[in-house]
């Protein structure tokens, strides 16, 4: 499973610069915006229609390096007062919701990718931007969450979670 989970944080540090392509691309894009705004009154055509795609990248191509990376918010304060035993198997629980709702997620977007790529969809706008390769990217990152994330209810269940400091053992006094 250390080795499935390397092979998953490699391809969402891959996916990761991705997303910061696409965010360094919206910052820079938007900065000129502003300027030639203020120069010529006119924006730069079909920033606006590229933005919201880079937004959708950045957000979806972005989800499994925070999660590698244990950036995700979570509150432990009442699990905090668990014995080790029952933290490992509430954290599982959790992980394996979490995993339950990316992939409620997961499917249906799949199923739009596909006829979204079959039509060669686009979208409006000053012309026009083809999205199916969005739906594609959402889906893929999706998925992606959904493998790591039942992946890491699994290490975390084992007592293997890779952002503890030290494994989570049983002992007899803690049930």
């Amino acid at each position: 499973m250390i080795k499935l989970n390397r092979v998953i944080n490699r391809l969402t540090d891959f996916t990761g610069w991705i997303a910061l392509g696409f965010l360094a691309f919206m910052m820079f894009g938007i900065t000129l915006d502003v300027v030639l705004r203020a120069l010529t009154g006119k924006p730069v055509p079909g920033l606006f229609e590229m933005s919201e795609m880079s937004m959708v990248m950045v957000v979806f191509m972005g989800l499994g390096w925070a999660q590698s990376d244990d950036a995700h918010i979570r509150v432990t304060m009442l699990t905090d007062k668990f014995s080790p035993t029952w933290q490992r198997l509430v954290t599982t629980l959790a992980w394996l919701l979490a995993a339950l709702a990316l992939l409620m997620l997961a499917y249906p977007s799949t199923l739009e990718a596909i006829y979204s790529f079959s039509i060669r969809e686009f979208r409006w706008g000053y012309f026009q931007v083809p999205i199916w390769w969005a739906k594609i990217a959402v889906a893929i990152g999706l998925w992606l969450a959904v493998v790591q994330t039942l992946l890491h209810a699994l290490l975390v269940l084992t007592g293997r979670d890779p952002h503890r400091q030290k494994p989570v053992t049983a002992s007899s006094q803690e049930l």
